[in-house]
């Protein structure tokens, strides 16, 4: 199985959709990229140069897709992304969709095409599907949605289960957010699964290692070129002054 290389593993998303951008990320030493397609600048006409781009630097990069859309999965898939994550996804119905895009039959329904990449049944390449919980009604099917065959992780999207649960968005995560990821983190490990979780500044990041969670985002492109040009426009008011 295609899994995480470490525990806890640590992902930045991508989300500018240039592939400069993301060769320059997957330099940057993260066990994984996420490849935006749900919010991003990740399109369908830009996908495959930025797995390309991901793989130059030196690391294969997962997608979110921008839904639970079968084709979109393989797609992503064939062109070389390393796994899926799969947003909103609220039933083990849900779940088995999408895990059954992943996989070739008879273990799923994903069409064989050789563009990129494909695996035989057992190979270490064979990719990685990880569901995001969103919303109360993940919330109340956890346990359903962790059994699901052909699922290997539940990933936390914060920001969704907060509104989701009654909250505004804001910078810090809800108590209420905090104990349902915990929630999330122990249905994983009775099912044996990966729980993931996107996290919200340094001291929100331990927090969730400190609840167990085991594969965790550290920001986005984006965000980081945002803060370096506004630190380095901060010296220059100094200077001014």
């Amino acid at each position: 199985m295609f899994r995480p290389p470490h525990s806890p593993s640590f992902a930045s998303w991508l989300t500018i959709g240039d592939p400069l951008a993301a060769e320059i990320m997957s330099r940057a030493g993260f066990d994984w990229l996420i490849l935006d397609a749900q919010h991003g600048g990740v399109t369908p006409g830009n996908l495959l140069g930025l797995i390309q781009a991901s793989e130059l630097g030196g690391t294969r990069p997962l997608v979110r897709v921008s839904g639970n859309h079968p084709a979109e999965i393989m797609r992503a898939l064939d062109l070389g992304a390393g796994g899926v994550i799969v947003p909103l996804v609220n039933t083990s119905a849900e779940a088995a969709a999408a895990a059954a895009a992943v996989r070739y039959p008879p273990a799923g329904s994903r069409s064989f095409g050789k563009v990129r990449s494909y695996y035989a049944v057992g190979e270490a390449a064979e990719p990685f599907c990880m569901v995001m919980i969103e919303t109360a009604e993940a919330l109340a099917n956890l346990d359903a949605i962790a059994a699901t065959p052909g699922i290997d992780g539940l990933f936390v999207g914060p920001a969704d289960l907060g509104l989701s649960l009654g909250h505004a968005p804001g910078a810090r995560v809800p108590d209420e957010v905090m104990a349902a990821i915990g929630d999330v983190v122990a249905a994983s490990e009775r099912h044996g699964v990966i729980p993931g979780s996107a996290s919200f500044g340094p001291e929100n990041a331990q927090a969730l290692l400190g609840l167990g969670v085991k594969f965790l985002t550290l920001g986005a492109d984006a965000g980081f070129l945002r803060r370096g040009a506004a630190a380095e426009v901060a010296r220059i008011k100094e200077w001014r002054a």
